[in-house]
């Protein structure tokens, strides 16, 4: 299978996960939490799952339950190769893809209260992904979850998109305090302001002491840059 076919290897996970999988079941396990990370694969689900039965990766039987014909479809051994070659190379970058965010970099184009509209949607954004969670979370703490015997690894895909979502509420919330002073500020002070917020946040960087082949930081060379001085702006 190509390299790129991430999608398809997407729906050859979960289809390695259980025995076997109704399309419909398919596509709900991705509403719940696959669609905040890797979206292509709920639009793609029915043309994907085809492909797959073609490629003889996955096998597809048809039954009729209450007057409608539904489709189960299972992983074959082929397609379990298939999978275990993909999840044995290196993963490709992680991309942020977000128009909201282009929407702000292009500020000095548009109104005030457009910039408004693009943050509210970040907030409906980060919203959905914790309405999800507000499901999710109380089948797994009461022992119901579909993936109950996998809690140990969607336990780290929670903490990730529940940390995501909370970021992009309290991003959305400075960045509106910062938008709504602008106006009111003169130029040197605004921008001082801004400055002021790179200088907090470079602060935080981790000092470049390299990392290693799995990205982690590590022991290098020193810093080649000083600690940044914290200013107030009042």
């Amino acid at each position: 299978m190509r390299r790129t076919a991430t999608t398809a290897n997407a729906i050859l996970g979960l289809l390695a996960l259980r025995r076997e999988w109704p399309v419909y079941e398919l596509t709900q396990q991705l509403r719940r939490n696959m669609r905040f990370f890797w979206p292509r694969a709920e639009s793609r689900i029915y043309q994907e799952a085809k492909s797959l039965v073609a490629k003889g990766l996955a096998s597809a039987e048809k039954s009729e339950r209450g007057g409608r014909v539904r489709t189960t479809y299972a992983i074959t051994t082929e397609g379990r190769r298939a999978l275990a070659s993909w999840l044995a190379q290196s993963p490709r970058g992680t991309a942020l893809e977000c128009e909201p965010i282009l929407r702000v970099l292009l500020a000095e184009l548009g109104e005030p209260e457009q910039l408004r509209v693009a943050l509210d949607q970040i907030r409906r954004d980060a919203h959905d992904v914790l309405d999800a969670g507000r499901i999710v979370a109380p089948e797994y703490l009461e022992g119901r979850a579909p993936f109950q015997d996998q809690v140990h690894v969607r336990a780290l895909i929670f903490d990730f998109l529940s940390h995501y979502a909370l970021m992009l509420l309290e991003w959305a919330d400075r960045a509106e305090t910062a938008i709504e002073d602008w106006p009111r500020l003169p130029v040197a002070e605004r921008d001082e302001l801004a400055l002021e917020t790179i200088r907090r946040d470079f602060g935080l960087f981790p000092e470049p002491c390299g990392r290693d082949s799995r990205g982690r930081s590590g022991p290098g060379s020193p810093a080649s840059r000083p600690p940044p001085t914290a200013r107030t702006v009042r």
